[in-house]
């Protein structure tokens, strides 16, 4: 069997054996397959990945792509492909009225995989942010129009990983709803057998009591969010109820944005062995390959790296978790003979690199990941001169 891409002397992550393999890795169309079921010296296309580490190709789990439909949406392509994404989730950017059009306009018509959340409220995020420029959702439950709700995800049960919904003082405050617009959605949910992913800052309630009303394979994101009650108590540790949730399968996912990440919050919880099960962007035309707050997703990894993480605990968080709750384990997130071949190329560059949160605090690393080329579906969609 002939190869039509060889990628040879790179180190490949293991994230199984949490170590570096030195072996090449061949492509034929768009899989992945055996070496020793190839003739390696016969490959149309050769690179050769020398002093580079060797990737499933990234997933970002939480992002706003609805690219033309919303005002907040970016490019998938455009900004995932030339930093090693391969993969999306989409958190809620369209209700059941625009789902029909981000569909067909986005997912269907973009080069990177992609899974999405179905926000609650009718039209999603189609402009966000109050004053002359957009408005804030309305979350009242009242307005949920279940039987629309339903039949979309009935019918878009391959791509709609659950329901999405922000719950926060800034979008309810001063609202008088007949019902509290949580426990609507996690009732809805529930009536619906689908998952949630909650937006959670400066909640109407404590973490350590929302949490109890998240299952298996719910996501809490934003969980390092500094605004109103987070996830510390007040003596500064992780609530043993969110320590407990973890445990019992709800998954934490960073969320980074510009607005939800707070150094003190983060570093407590991971020096308390407290990691995020998924780390994302939260990316949208603000954040972007505009700030240092955001970026990229290799950007936000990187950040994690010099806060102390192992790097396979950040590479879990970006390939074999997010992978899992797509229900695409084994077809993504993975280097293995037989999945799909996306796979990014990336440097750990020694340098000194700068981060910041939310509240403008700043910290130092020494060292950041910097994608040289990446394969999507088998075809080199970036891919640097020279790495």
């Amino acid at each position: 069997m002939k190869l039509d891409i060889l990628i040879k002397n790179g180190l490949v992550a293991d994230t199984d054996g949490n170590d570096y393999v030195n072996r090449s890795i061949g492509v034929v169309g768009n899989r992945i397959v055996d070496l020793s079921d190839a003739d390696a010296s016969q490959a149309e296309t050769v690179i050769d990945a020398a002093g580079c580490i060797v990737l499933p190709g990234l997933i970002d789990f939480h992002a706003h792509v609805f690219h033309g439909g919303t005002a907040i949406s970016v490019n998938p392509d455009v900004v995932g492909l030339p930093n090693g994404v391969t993969g999306f989730v989409d958190a809620g950017s369209s209700g059941w009225v625009n789902y029909p059009l981000f569909r067909q306009a986005v997912v269907a018509s973009s080069t990177v995989r992609m899974k999405s959340y179905l926000n609650v409220v009718n039209v999603g995020l189609a402009t966000l942010g109050g004053g002359p420029t957009g408005y804030l959702e309305n979350t009242n439950p009242a307005n949920y129009n279940v039987e629309q709700i339903a039949r979309t995800l009935r019918e878009n049960a391959d791509n709609i990983l659950g329901l999405k919904l922000r719950y926060s003082q800034d979008i309810a405050k001063g609202k008088q709803y007949a019902s509290d617009p949580f426990q609507a959605t996690v009732a809805l949910a529930r009536q619906l057998n689908t998952s949630l992913c909650v937006h959670v800052t400066d909640a109407l309630q404590p973490a350590d009591e929302l949490i109890h009303h998240f299952a298996a394979d719910d996501v809490w994101a934003h969980c390092f969010h500094g605004t109103g009650h987070a996830i510390l108590n007040p003596q500064g540790e992780v609530f043993a109820a969110v320590k407990a949730a973890q445990a019992r399968g709800v998954i934490f996912d960073c969320s980074n944005g510009v607005a939800h990440f707070d150094f003190h919050i983060a570093s407590r919880a991971l020096e308390q062995g407290f990691y995020p099960d998924i780390i994302s962007t939260d990316l949208t035309r603000r954040n972007s390959l505009r700030t240092d707050k955001v970026y990229s997703l290799l950007h936000v990894m990187s950040k994690y790296l010099n806060m102390g993480m192992s790097f396979f605990d950040v590479l879990r968080a970006v390939t074999t978790t997010p992978a899992r709750l797509m229900k695409m384990a084994g077809q993504i997130g993975t280097l293995a003979p037989g999945a799909f071949a996306d796979i990014a190329i990336v440097k750990m560059r020694k340098e000194r690199i700068v981060f910041e949160d939310t509240r403008g605090v700043k910290i130092e690393g020494d060292r950041y990941l910097d994608n040289c080329a990446t394969l999507c579906n088998g075809e080199i969609v970036y891919r640097r001169l020279r790495f």
